[in-house]
């Protein structure tokens, strides 16, 4: 509740800020339109622009501190007791929240009285999508969403001027302006600047109105005289658009001004320090200890800190297992890993023997099958008699100078669907790359339908060399398997 609340104040100082600048920039321009939008763009900025926090990491040298030794038998503990909020905090928070009630409950009063009053009325006429309610009231005209509310006096004499204004109210979606920074005024209510913001938004929600009025040729004078024989009037309802809702002075005047040159709109690129400055502003700063390291990846291993070294152990996915060099370990690609388990105390021993006296490090390759690639399944040397075994080479055979994969690009530019062959499925092909690079040993691991099978060891057989795989610096045989997936679209 207390970062919320603090939330709320720093949207309280952006909002006053913003609604400043416009006030004495840009408010008496005639870009109503242009201004309606920065008007409401900038109450929701203000929302938002907290929640931008941008973190600031900055090493801090830590020296270390001697800690010395505690006297005598156990030390005493103090308790902690957890600190319990000021009688003045809670007020404040109850406050808000009340006032927050206040507000929505207001709005929800004046929405069900105007849906209750055009329920009520008579229907009268639908017009370019709007619905025109008469009611037997004296009141002023108003619109609401995609209702034009007036009484049976206005709508027996001179109602054309007024049904266009309110019709341009609508075509604007000045309701919706209204419904959305009335739900903003709620978490703000103790906030001036969103009452002056709403009044002002109002206003220019009648500047745009009467101007559509007088492009639809309207003669200014008799606009104006109608405006003041209605000025008397009240709608009673804040979420409307009244006819004569905002100051009559300030409606005749803005009718009356000359346009503002273009050049003035270029005021709005206060915005840009203004933003700017309250990103600076909520950016806070981490101090970390200049010698902690962050783990980059997920085999990332601490060395003990008096310089003994664990034992790594590479164990393949079917149990067997060699121990290998840190530096081996610190070569093998991420993605092959499937755990790492770290051993220490009596159970490395009990496993590894004296070997494990410093803490084991158990890294677990992933099945051959689960690797999204070309996959090693075996290798063979030159003179072995043997024809495989599980061994992996030093580096791995390359294809036109690049990894496996490009291997399977080239074979998917050559791979066709013979005609009248509609099988589909998951084949895996075996092949062998000899020492002097030539592609040998083509075998159908899982097939998918003889036509297929024979296209694929065909294309295969046809490749071009690969570079071998070595292992000391001498090239062996690499057996390899690849997936090939046939699917009709």
């Amino acid at each position: 509740m207390t970062d919320f609340l603090l939330y709320d104040g720093k949207v309280a100082a952006a909002l006053l800020v913003f609604y400043l600048f416009y006030h004495f920039l840009l408010k008496k321009e005639t870009f109503h339109c242009f201004n309606r939008v920065v008007l409401f763009g900038t109450a929701v900025l203000s929302f938002l622009l907290p929640l931008c926090i941008i973190t600031i990491h900055k090493p801090m040298e830590m020296e270390a501190t001697a800690l010395a030794p505690v006297a005598g038998g156990a030390a005493d503990l103090v308790p902690v007791t957890e600190l319990t909020a000021s009688w003045w905090w809670v007020a404040i928070t109850v406050l808000f929240w009340a006032g927050v009630a206040f507000v929505l409950a207001r709005l929800a009063f004046s929405i069900r009285s105007i849906i209750r009053l055009i329920r009520q009325g008579e229907l009268v006429s639908e017009e370019d999508g709007c619905k025109v309610i008469v009611t037997e009231r004296d009141i002023a005209p108003f619109s609401w969403m995609r209702s034009i509310v007036l009484s049976r006096e206005d709508w027996k004499g001179d109602r054309q001027p007024i049904l266009a204004h309110e019709k341009a109210h609508i075509a604007l979606g000045h309701s919706i302006d209204i419904l959305l920074v009335d739900v903003l005024s709620a978490f703000q209510w103790f906030n001036p600047a969103i009452w002056m913001l709403r009044t002002d938004l109002q206003e220019l929600h009648e500047y745009e109105a009467d101007d559509a009025v007088l492009r639809a040729g309207t003669d200014i004078k008799d606009y104006q005289y109608l405006l003041i024989r209605k000025a008397v009037g009240r709608s009673g309802y804040s979420v409307a658009n009244s006819f004569n809702h905002s100051s009559l002075k300030n409606r005749i005047t803005m009718m009356s001004k000359s346009r503002s040159p273009l050049s003035r709109a270029l005021r709005v690129l206060y915005l840009l320090p203004l933003v700017c400055l309250g990103v600076v502003l909520q950016a806070r700063t981490v101090y970390e200890p200049a010698r902690q390291e962050r783990e980059k990846d997920s085999t990332a291993i601490r060395i003990r800190p008096d310089g003994a070294k664990p034992l790594f152990i590479l164990r393949q996915a079917w149990g067997e297992e060699k121990e290998i060099t840190k530096a081996d370990f610190e070569k093998i690609e991420p993605h092959r890993i499937n755990a790492i388990d770290v051993m220490k105390d009596a159970s490395a021993r009990e496993k590894y023997g004296d070997r494990g006296a410093n803490g084991v490090v158990v890294i677990t390759l992933k099945r051959p099958q689960e690797l999204e690639e070309i996959v090693v399944v075996s290798v063979r040397d030159k003179d072995e008699k043997v024809p495989f075994y599980l061994v992996e080479p030093e580096t791995m055979p390359t294809f036109q100078g690049e990894d496996m994969m490009a291997f399977s690009r080239w074979l998917n530019t050559k791979l066709y669907r013979p005609k009248g062959c509609n099988h589909q499925g998951t084949m895996k092909v075996s092949f062998v790359v000899g020492t002097d690079g030539v592609v040998k040993d083509v075998k159908v691991v899982e097939s998918v339908c003889e036509v297929l099978d024979a296209l694929v060891v065909s294309l295969i057989e046809q490749s071009p060399k690969w570079e071998p795989a070595t292992t000391g610096g001498h090239p062996v045989e690499q057996c390899l398997t690849i997936p090939i997936v046939f699917q009709i679209r």
